[in-house]
């Protein structure tokens, strides 16, 4: 059996009621397990302890009847009664309890008629017992009759029942404690190794339970917080309205859920968690306080507002593209106009300095729209692998000029830089806008510096960085000693238009611009700033195979007369007419269509023989790249330039050039535009 028999009976009891029954028969008793355990006795005789079971040579007798008796009993025999070679009778009765043998209750130690005294004699001197303390010993020894000891025995048999039904008893109440225990030591093995806070609330609305969880969450320990109101280990409880819930579950207003930030005392550390609060009852139904689950939702809570910054920006993104685009066409009429204008007066004329204004200030607001264009990743790039080390050395000139006398300029190039695929204007804009940032975070001077190195970026470490995907990077990182950011403006830092600066201090699209940049060539740009303590632009652009030098653009500054018909197709009436009169001024004849349909109708009428395709890239019906490839399907010699105010229809969704593809962006002026000609026509297709 599970138990020991001394579990399942009251021993000291039973003494009790042995020593009474030998008092009024006296017969000697003793319950013995079956590991020979002597559990009670009362009334052993001193023949049988002193002089029997103390003489190797007599003891043997005393183990032959034990083990007589116990055969007997292992036989399923209600009682066992055998006289020993000693001249003594034992009388032996199972203790059963649930049709298992425990113990033995033995009777005996007695004789059942008056001993033979020559018998005894003869045994003193045969094992050397001293004689006389022997045979007063053997006078001790009480002599019952057989229906005494029958008697005797049928009261061991009633006694046995009930001994076993107490057994019974116990044991069971043993079984439910246990269960009970095991019960409790499982429910605590959860409570302890739940991946989520759990606590329990007493009537009082104070701790009773605080798992490894929720010390692990808190950095309190049970100790610290158990027999405690909440209020008075976590104040700020109080102020978010969790002990109010807590006291409406324990009025009995049914389970409760929400999700609360918190700043833990003591660390300063803000976390989000999710609780439900459900009421305790007890058997009777009655609520008897709180239970409380609880998670951290602290990355989750990050990750989706991650997710909703991500989507702002791109909804602002493509809100400042369409801006964009339409805009560009409208610089395009002004700025031609204005150009056009011009060339038909002298220098002198009244209106050659207005007119002058105008194309300045369309210059100026065609840099705006570049910015948005940048933002929304939809201006046109022209990538190539570079070496940033390189660039940043050809722009700190210009980086100088921008900063303040009291500003030092620390440049750090990282060793053996792997190349990045980016246009070169990408990254000369990129400096200065955050150089611009830099040095009007410092108004008193001090230390800008830039600085790259090689980074590979493992799943582990995308964790801790916004927009991240594992691979290799170029660090471009940007650092200030200035002022330092608050959170808040952290929060909307790179949305155009959102700036900290005085009127006319700043468009609020430098920082956009860069974000914009940075993302259309497939990196990420993550902030660190602290009031007080400056601010650090960590720009992350993926490595690139090949090393191709960066090459020198041809400027636009004079106009190339060209000759040859040049087949204009857009539908925007104004543009369209601008840009007829700068083909025009250029010396080339110009055949016109308002739709991409009108344009193929043209290049099939086998009068027309058309050198060179100008059209916009969004047009109603069909995008001028659709139109392009059903002309060449029929005349592939021809040449082609697009134009557009963004490219998302000519280019892939970053905004990347087709290699062999020829793109004007507007708006654009005469010289610009004569320039792309001319080099659509030298190049080889």
């Amino acid at each position: 059996m599970k138990y020991p028999i001394a579990e399942l009976l009251d021993i000291p009891k039973l003494q009790t009621i042995l020593d009474s029954l030998y008092e009024v028969s006296g017969i000697p008793s003793a319950i013995i397990d079956l590991e020979g355990k002597i559990l009670t006795g009362s009334g052993w005789q001193d023949i049988c302890t002193r002089f029997h079971r103390g003489n190797p040579a007599t003891e043997k007798f005393c183990i032959e009847s034990d083990q007589k008796i116990t055969s007997g009993l292992q036989d399923q025999q209600r009682h066992v009664q055998i006289t020993c070679p000693m001249g003594l009778t034992d009388t032996a009765t199972p203790l059963i309890i649930e049709g298992e043998h425990l113990a033995n209750i033995f009777t005996g130690q007695l004789f059942l008629q008056p001993p033979d005294r020559g018998r005894f004699q003869l045994q003193a001197q045969q094992y050397g017992f001293e004689e006389a303390s022997y045979l007063l010993a053997m006078d001790r020894v009480p002599v019952i009759s057989q229906d005494k000891l029958d008697q005797n025995l049928s009261f061991i048999a009633n006694l046995t029942e009930l001994l076993a039904l107490q057994g019974l008893t116990q044991l069971r109440s043993l079984e439910v404690q246990e269960c009970l225990r095991e019960s409790e030591e499982r429910v605590q093995q959860i409570i302890t190794s739940a991946q989520e806070g759990i606590i329990v609330y007493d009537c009082g609305l104070r701790f009773q339970v605080w798992n490894r969880y929720m010390e692990q969450l808190s950095g309190h320990s049970a100790g610290d917080v158990i027999g405690k109101l909440p209020q008075e280990v976590f104040p700020m409880l109080e102020h978010s309205g969790v002990v109010e819930r807590l006291r409406r579950v324990l009025a009995g207003d049914g389970v409760t859920s929400d999700e609360v930030e918190l700043r833990l005392p003591g660390s300063g550390r803000t976390i989000w968690h999710s609780d439900t609060l459900a009421p305790l009852k007890n058997a009777s139904g009655e609520i008897v306080g709180v239970i409380a689950t609880v998670r951290d939702i602290t990355e989750r809570k990050q990750t989706e507002e991650q997710l909703r910054q991500a989507l702002k920006m791109e909804s602002v993104g493509r809100l400042a593209g369409g801006v964009a685009h339409d805009f560009n066409n409208m610089l395009t009429v002004i700025m031609g106009q204005a150009q056009l204008a011009q060339m038909k007066i002298a220098p002198g004329h009244p209106l050659w300095q207005p007119l002058e204004q105008i194309g300045t200030a369309a210059q100026r607001s065609s840099q705006i729209t570049r910015q948005l264009l940048a933002f929304s990743r939809k201006e046109i790039i022209e990538p190539r692998p570079v070496d940033l080390n390189q660039l940043i050395t050809e722009a700190q000139k210009t980086l100088l000029r921008l900063i303040e006398e009291n500003i030092t300029l620390h440049c750090l190039p990282g060793a053996d830089l792997w190349p990045v695929k980016m246009d070169p204007s990408q990254v000369d804009q990129v400096l200065v806008n955050l150089a611009v940032n830099a040095r009007d975070a410092m108004p008193n001077g001090g230390v800008l510096s830039i600085h790259t190195d090689n980074v590979h970026l493992s799943q582990k470490s995308c964790q801790y960085l916004h927009d991240a995907v594992p691979g290799d990077y170029v660090q471009l990182v940007v650092s200030d000693t200035g002022v330092g950011m608050e959170a808040e403006v952290l929060e909307h830092l790179f949305e155009p238009f959102y700036t900290t600066k005085g009127v006319g201090k700043g468009t609020g699209l430098g920082l956009a611009t860069v974000y914009g940049i940075v993302r259309q060539n497939g990196g990420f740009i993550n902030v660190y700033s602290e009031v007080g303590h400056g601010t650090s632009f960590k720009i992350f652009l993926p490595r690139t195979s090949g090393d191709a030098p960066a090459g020198t653009q041809r400027r636009c500054a004079d106009v190339r007369i060209g000759s040859g018909t040049v087949l204009l197709v857009e539908d925007n009436d104004m543009v369209r007419r601008v840009t007829r009169s700068y083909l025009e001024e250029l010396g080339y004849h110009v055949i016109v269509a308002d739709t991409p349909r009108g344009g193929i109708d043209i290049c099939n009428d086998r009068q027309n023989k058309i050198d060179l395709v100008l059209t916009d890239v969004i047009m109603p019906g069909m995008s001028g790249n659709e139109m392009v490839h059903e002309i060449k399907a029929h005349f592939p010699e021809v040449k082609v330039l697009f134009m557009s105010g963004y490219t998302a229809d000519l280019v892939a969704r970053s905004g990347v050039v087709e290699e062999g593809m020829h793109f004007i962006q507007k708006p654009f002026d005469i010289s610009t535009l004569s320039v792309k000609i001319e080099d659509t026509f030298l190049c080889d297709d």
